[in-house]
């Protein structure tokens, strides 16, 4: 947050921001005990915002309530990842489905843009890279009439198992050229009306594929 600013939201939800993020960027480890007496002194607040914050940590499944232990950090799983890209791709595809030939000119250049920005990224920029992909997608269902359908879409972008995939990709040129490769294909569908060839494309962009395999343990 930006010097100055004062942040309006409830505690709770600043504190889970703040858990969540320390789990996707991997401060807070796999297998971390998540104590709320803990948690409290170290971010300053009492229990009961920890407690509210911990409960929703759970529920997005970065967090596991163990008898005796209290919260404990998750891995990223194979079926996390089989999980998001399966609910994307499918909304994704009927998003599109509903958007096909309804994209302006001003759109199509930012798509461009996008990929052309994407390009010239540094090949392991988790960050810049999640940023640029997640707007990618969510301009590509822009022109979607649908409007809970981008909203629910939006949402899972947002979700930080969403964020942790992006941090379990084995980064570098390859990987980076792959995606930006899907991209142009989309873009080319878009410009010729082909929605099968972009709906091929797409799929490609779910494929989990270039996930490092260290990064993913068994499926709990």
């Amino acid at each position: 947050m930006a010097a100055g600013t004062h942040d309006a939201r409830p505690l709770a939800e600043r504190v889970h921001d703040q858990i969540a993020t320390h789990i996707v960027d991997g401060t807070l480890k796999p297998g971390t005990a998540l104590v709320q007496e803990q948690v409290a002194a170290q971010y300053g607040v009492s229990r009961t915002p920890v407690r509210d914050a911990l409960t929703q940590v759970a529920m997005e499944g970065l967090a596991t309530l163990v008898p005796g232990r209290g919260y404990v950090v998750n891995d990223l799983t194979t079926q996390d990842v089989s999980n998001v890209f399966e609910v994307r791709y499918h909304l994704e595809q009927l998003a599109l489905t509903q958007a096909i030939g309804k994209h302006t000119p001003a759109q199509l250049v930012r798509l461009k843009a996008l990929v052309d920005e994407f390009e010239t990224l540094d090949a392991t920029d988790a960050e810049e890279q999640f940023r640029l992909g997640k707007e990618f997608h969510l301009k590509l269902v822009e022109s979607c009439p649908n409007a809970y359908l981008r909203e629910t879409l939006a949402s899972i972008w947002e979700h930080p198992i969403q964020r942790r995939i992006t941090r379990a990709y084995a980064l570098g040129p390859e990987h980076q050229a792959a995606v930006a490769s899907e991209h142009r294909h989309i873009l080319t569908g878009l410009d010729s009306g082909e929605l099968d060839s972009i709906i091929l494309a797409l799929g490609r962009c779910h494929d989990p594929g270039d996930i490092a395999e260290e990064a993913l343990p068994a499926s709990r």
